[in-house]
């Protein structure tokens, strides 16, 4: 139920004050002055009702007009009584179903027609007319507008949220991607190790003084094998409904790319059309395969934002092996969409700071000079040299 609000109150103390000094400071054609005033205060009072009961003020005002109009009673209409029953008029037309205010418009003007017809003025038929529709269609217009504005709303309010489900779902894809080439990683370290094993025992086969050391090396290959064999599981879990359709092999011997490999990245960006230039600054060291992988797929991900936002343009990697971090910076030199805008509607961004975050590292994106920039930086984890 809609309650009394405070422009309600304004106007009924405007029009208290207006009827009042209307009645006391003109010459109002009326035979009880204080009649004519105590219709424009009774049609002020019912400016309280305007916002919670809209059909009531109306019909209070619209009685009070055609009592004014009846010679008999000795009193005359007011301009503040007319401005009272126009402001109920527009309310109904804010408020109300078209199939209230409609009737309710047309039964004002029949009011203000058969007033005037009682007046012996036939000029206040035209000015009731005009009067009356531009008040009804104010207040359609302005339902109108607060009905489109609750409306747009709602749907900023339903984007917002698609963009956060859509946002999390990124999220949640990156992860699983990266857990799948995280294991990918770990399967191959793994099964090399197992293969190594496996060697050095075969070797001590031919030494009779061993046993201790063979049967030791015999548990550690067995038990590689068997956590290749449950991480091979894990990864047709893990392995996308695409993959599983395709029949295609599992990947877990398959190498991740390492840093070494963004040569070849570069070359195949530069064939899709944007020139890369790539720099390393420092000495090369010997990175966990999952710390590399991470690297390669950071300047990966921002190489495929310059293709799909800025082609043609010039990008440059830099790679630096700082003393304690490694440093990656990708940078165009020109967008032909806003970043901003291409940030919104692409989630590239996500996955970087997803994995960058896992290792404790931190990310910048944003504008630079005419072009975007994104810099990584991952910290070197404990024993990473050795």
């Amino acid at each position: 139920m809609r309650t009394v609000r405070a422009v309600d109150v304004a106007f009924a103390v405007l029009l208290t004050v207006t009827g009042v000094l209307e009645v006391a400071l003109t010459d109002v054609p009326a035979g009880w002055p204080v009649g004519t005033a105590g219709l424009a205060l009774i049609a002020a009072a019912a400016m309280l009702l305007r916002t919670a009961q809209p059909l009531v003020c109306l019909a209070i005002t619209v009685a009070l007009v055609l009592v004014a109009h009846i010679p008999q009673t000795g009193m005359t209409i007011t301009g503040a009584l007319m401005v009272g029953c126009l402001l109920a008029l527009a309310s109904v037309g804010r408020l109300c179903r078209d199939t209230v205010s409609i009737p309710s418009a047309l039964g004002t003007v029949v009011v203000f027609v058969v007033g005037a017809a009682f007046a012996g003025r036939p000029w206040d038929v035209v000015v009731a007319l005009i009067a009356c529709g531009a008040a009804w269609a104010a207040g359609r217009l302005l339902r109108r507008e607060s009905i489109r504005s609750a409306e747009l709303r709602s749907l900023a309010a339903e984007l917002v949220a698609q963009r956060e489900m859509q946002a999390l779902e990124a999220v949640r894809a990156e992860r699983v991607r990266m857990a799948r080439e995280l294991h990918d990683t770990v399967a191959h370290t793994v099964s090399v190790m197992t293969l190594q094993v496996g060697g050095v025992r075969r070797r001590l086969d031919d030494h009779a003084t061993h046993h201790a050391e063979r049967d030791v090396l015999q548990d550690v290959e067995n038990l590689g094998r068997e956590a290749v064999t449950e991480l091979q599981r894990m990864l047709g879990i893990l392995r996308s409904p695409e993959e599983e359709a395709s029949g295609g092999p599992a990947r877990a011997l398959y190498p991740q790319p390492r840093l070494a490999d963004l040569e070849q990245l570069a070359a195949r960006v530069c064939a899709a059309g944007v020139r890369v230039r790539l720099e390393v600054e420092g000495a090369a060291r010997q990175l966990p395969p999952g710390l590399e992988l991470t690297g390669y797929r950071v300047v990966q991900e921002a190489l495929t934002n310059v293709l799909k936002h800025s082609p043609g343009a010039a990008a440059r990697v830099h790679v630096s092996y700082a003393e304690e971090s490694l440093e990656l910076l990708v940078q165009d030199n020109g967008r032909t969409v806003d970043p901003a805008v291409a940030e919104r509607k692409g989630l590239g961004l996500t996955g970087i700071r997803e994995r960058v975050a896992l290792y404790g590292g931190q990310v910048e994106a944003g504008r630079a000079g005419n072009g975007f920039r994104v810099r990584a930086t991952l910290p070197f984890a404990t024993g990473s040299d050795q």
